[in-house]
């Protein structure tokens, strides 16, 4: 009875550690993401847009405020998602030191010339490293009025 048991456990932790050792891609991290991120784009949202570009198909769904969402790229490191016509959200896995980080980039469209970029960091269990990094040409595309360019 003892060599049963100790068979099983030992067959427990081999399976155990295979799975630790899976190596991390893009899509557990995209499965993962709080909600907090992307408000009104539901864990079944982001699961049948991963299923439809699987199946190469357009992957777009409806979002929880009836609006379009659409993945526009997933590879085993990297997304990009238009969230709505006027929000674009990417995501990758980058190499450091310690492993990886997940860099998430924002783009906030206003109008052609005008658009505001948030950019974050987390570790792979979306703890944020970073604070907000914001990049912005409403302020140049101010300018650009003043002066006269259209």
């Amino acid at each position: 009875m003892k060599q049963k048991f100790l068979a099983l456990l030992l067959s427990l932790l081999v399976v155990m550690s295979a799975d630790a050792q899976k190596p991390l891609n893009i899509r557990d991290v995209f499965r993962t993401m709080p909600d907090s991120l992307a408000p009104y784009l539901t864990t079944n949202n982001r699961l049948d847009m991963m299923d439809f570009m699987d199946a190469r198909m357009k992957s777009v769904v409806t979002n929880s405020l009836d609006g379009q969402t659409e993945m526009l790229a997933l590879t085993d490191d990297s997304l990009s998602l238009r969230l709505n016509p006027c929000v674009l959200l990417d995501l990758w896995l980058v190499p450091v030191d310690t492993g990886r980080v997940v860099a998430l980039r924002r783009t906030y469209q206003v109008s052609d010339r005008q658009h505001q970029v948030v950019e974050e960091r987390f570790t792979p269990d979306w703890r944020p490293l970073s604070r907000l990094i914001g990049k912005s040409t409403l302020l140049r595309r101010d300018d650009d009025v003043l002066n006269g360019v259209k």
